[in-house]
């Protein structure tokens, strides 16, 4: 009986553990969601566009009446194929 009262602790142990990194898991996530959101307000502000003209931007890049550059299409294409390996 002692052995399935150990097991039974080890479980709640366990359990408890996988409690706390959930915990910690959302916490990073909601971080790192917070620093990419940080990092776009940067960007936008480093363009100097008001709201009118970044919304128009965004429609037509979204759209394809704009593209970007080769050069900035293949930079972007790496840092996607990066961030899917990680």
């Amino acid at each position: 009986m002692a052995t399935i009262d150990k097991i039974r602790s080890d479980i709640e142990k366990i359990r408890a553990k996988i409690s706390e990194q959930q915990k910690r898991l959302r916490e990073l996530e909601q971080k790192a969601a917070e620093e990419e959101n940080l990092e776009i307000v940067r960007m936008i502000k480093a363009v100097k566009m008001d709201n009118k003209e970044l919304s128009a931007f965004l429609k037509a890049y979204a759209s394809g009446l704009i593209s970007l550059p080769a050069d900035m299409q293949a930079e972007l294409a790496e840092q996607e194929d990066t961030e899917d390996e990680a």
